[in-house]
């Protein structure tokens, strides 16, 4: 085969190189910090490294956002007569940009049940805990750019939560907790490597099959 031909092959064999480097989508994940368990409601920061464009082009940011939750109510009952109570009890956690537009939302129910309370200072209650998970993913130019660059960047996290309850006569006692942390994933495509490195690599291919043209002159002659 001439060294003409086996340049030909191999700068084919480097284009198609980079149309699949190009065309490839590659992932990249960082955690948070952790928000302790504590009494809601409450704010803090969760701390997201961002994304480093020297490997390649950010083309999508996703969010996703953990809380583990739990919350009970004891309810006493000064009435004379047993009554049914209806109580509820939500938990919602907001994860927002710096300038307080929502990037993630957990909206988590605890409890929406009935207890029934004897009478005459009697009481009753319920509890509950989860995990609560939610998740968004953003691709527009304004998250790409927020979440590009050197550094990272803080993250508004908000646990509040609401409840309800129905009945004369009955005290009631709501507890509720929640932490929070979260794990960010930045999908890109990777950076296609600058010219000079394929005739970088043409020149040292084609090196070895000039080399490999000779073993085999020197085979004939032999």
């Amino acid at each position: 085969m001439k060294l003409n031909t086996i340049a030909a092959l191999l700068l084919t064999a480097s284009c198609l190189m980079a149309t699949a480097v190009s065309a490839t989508t590659l992932t990249v994940s960082n955690n948070s910090n952790v928000i302790v368990s504590q009494d809601t409601d409450w704010s803090d920061f969760l701390n997201f490294q961002k994304f480093n464009p020297a490997l390649g082009t950010l083309t999508s940011v996703k969010f996703e956002l953990y809380s583990n939750i739990a919350g009970s109510v004891t309810l006493t009952n000064y009435n004379d007569d047993p009554a049914d109570v209806p109580v509820t009890l939500d938990v919602s956690v907001f994860l927002n940009r710096p300038d307080n537009s929502n990037l993630v939302l957990i909206s988590a129910s605890l409890f929406n049940t009935v207890i029934t309370v004897p009478g005459g200072g009697g009481s009753g209650g319920t509890s509950n805990s989860l995990l609560a998970y939610n998740s968004a993913t953003y691709s527009g130019p304004g998250d790409l750019a927020l979440f590009s660059g050197p550094g990272s960047i803080n993250t508004l996290i908000t646990a509040q939560a609401n409840s309800t309850v129905f009945g004369d006569g009955i005290d009631v006692q709501f507890a509720t907790t929640a932490d929070g942390y979260g794990t960010v994933t930045y999908a890109y495509t990777p950076a296609v490597p600058e010219p000079q490195t394929y005739g970088m690599l043409l020149l040292g291919m084609g090196l070895m099959g000039m080399l490999a043209r000779r073993q085999q002159s020197r085979a004939k002659q032999a």
